[in-house]
């Protein structure tokens, strides 16, 4: 991509208040990210969601973003990403975690590749921070998506990691963003943006991602919520695609990560 083909890029964090311990960290790597892609011509735009009251005011002050909500009462995820995504202005948006960490190298190669006429979405990859070893769902080389493809090829684990992708905003919102769901609302996501347009999957790493005992895919209970994740999933993406003349699909059996 060629830097008058992304202007900018807006970095979407939903922050839980009494989870900003790494937001300093995330800043860092924005900042790095904004220095790194000046020559490219690219602007950086970082909007922080605080997910409900109690956050502290000062680490959210010294993190910097250059836009921040704080939500009155918490809403989940999906709803604080919508949010910054509604309130966003780049061509781009790109959820990061507020304890992750971006790649600047990865991404620096991502901005320079060049994307074919009308890419609505790119994903990319993502490496543990702790060790730098390879996460789950690994891309090994770069492949086109045509358009309803990524729904129709749909396995379990997912091609890439469904919270490591690029969207082009009018896109996402056309989506109307993030599904409300409490598991696997990034895969919802990324079928319905990949419905809306052709992608991209790059072996670039671009998030360097924090592992921590919390995380929801090691709680009790994750799998089932994730068989019933798919199945609201797949009974959603079947009702689009009989509107538009196309034949069912079948969610695939939950992998157990």
């Amino acid at each position: 991509m060629t830097a008058a083909g992304l202007p900018r890029v807006s970095f979407l964090t939903a922050a839980h208040p009494r989870r900003t311990d790494f937001l300093h960290e995330t800043a860092e790597s924005v900042a790095a990210l904004r220095s790194r892609l000046l020559p490219h011509g690219v602007g950086i735009e970082w909007c922080l969601v605080v997910d409900g009251p109690g956050a502290d005011g000062a680490t959210l002050d010294k993190a910097g973003p250059d836009r921040v909500l704080s939500l009155p009462i918490a809403q989940g995820v999906s709803a604080a990403r919508n949010h910054a995504l509604a309130v966003s202005t780049g061509e781009w948006v790109f959820p990061l975690d507020a304890d992750d960490v971006l790649d600047v190298d990865g991404f620096e190669e991502v901005v320079a590749t060049p994307y074919p006429d009308g890419t609505a979405w790119v994903a990319t990859n993502r490496r543990w921070l702790d060790d730098l070893s390879r996460t789950p769902r690994w891309i090994d080389q770069p492949r086109r998506w045509r358009r309803y493809q990524l729904e129709e090829e749909w396995v379990s684990p997912f091609p890439f990691h469904p919270n490591n992708i690029m969207v082009r905003r009018s896109v996402a919102l056309a989506t109307f963003g993030w599904p409300g769901l409490g598991v696997n609302e990034d895969v919802g996501f990324c079928l319905n943006v990949a419905a809306a347009g052709p992608g991209l999957t790059l072996p670039a790493v671009t998030v360097l991602y924090r592992r921590w005992p919390g995380q929801t895919i090691v709680r009790t209970g994750y799998h089932d919520a994730k068989v019933h994740a798919f199945a609201t999933i797949e009974a959603a993406v079947n009702a689009r695609r009989e509107r538009a003349g196309l034949p069912p699909i079948s969610a695939p059996r939950p992998s157990p990560h």
